[in-house]
Formats: C-alpha cells, sequence, structure tokens
C-alpha cells in the first residue's frame, strides 16, 4: 500500500507499505526518522511514543495503515524552528538517547 501521512509538519509518501509494518518501523527506516527508539515491542517503555493527531501513541504498537491521512509528530518535529523543545533540551543535557 501506499502511505500518505503528515510526519512533523511535511506531507510525505511512502510505497509498498506492508499492512503488518508498524509505524515505529516506517518512520525509522523508510523515513529516516530516528528520534522514536524500538525498545521494547510491547508499548511498555514508551522510547517510541510519538503524536498521532494529537493524541500520544507507542508507535510500535500501530500498524503503519492506521496513520493513513493523520498528522504525526516525533520528537524530530517537537522544535518550532532553531530553538530546542524542552523535551528536546532534558534529553541532551540528561543523555536520555536511547530509551523513554
Amino acid at each position: 500500500m501506499r502511505l500518505q501521512v503528515t510526519v512533523n509538519g511535511q506531507p510525505r509518501e511512502v510505497d509498498d507499505v506492508w499492512e503488518g509494518e508498524s509505524l515505529l518501523y516506517v518512520l525509522r527506516e523508510r523515513m529516516s526518522l530516528p528520534g522514536s527508539k524500538n525498545a521494547c515491542e510491547q508499548g511498555e517503555c514508551g522510547s517510541c511514543t510519538v503524536y498521532v493527531d494529537g493524541l500520544t501513541v507507542c508507535a510500535c504498537l500501530v500498524a503503519a495503515g492506521q496513520a493513513q491521512g493523520c498528522d504525526v509528530v516525533t520528537v524530530e518535529g517537537l522544535a518550532g524552528g532553531e530553538e530546542l523543545h524542552p523535551l528536546q533540551r532534558a534529553f541532551l543535557e540528561t543523555g536520555a538517547v536511547q530509551c523513554g
């Protein structure tokens, strides 16, 4: 299937998305957005959390097709310009780069 989604304010399309692919896989491997991490794959740790239409979800548990036509915001998209978002700044200051 062709996935059409807005990611971090930019319209994106990904071809040949398999119905079982997770949103996390598509974001990391097909869109080169590595900020959301793959850790527990059970929705427990929070390292894959993204916003989908304003709601927080564990991207490891969401099939990519469920995001069709949605607005997705990853950690990369939190900042509004050159200034880091407070969450991004906290990640840098505490070395929180691997897990949620």
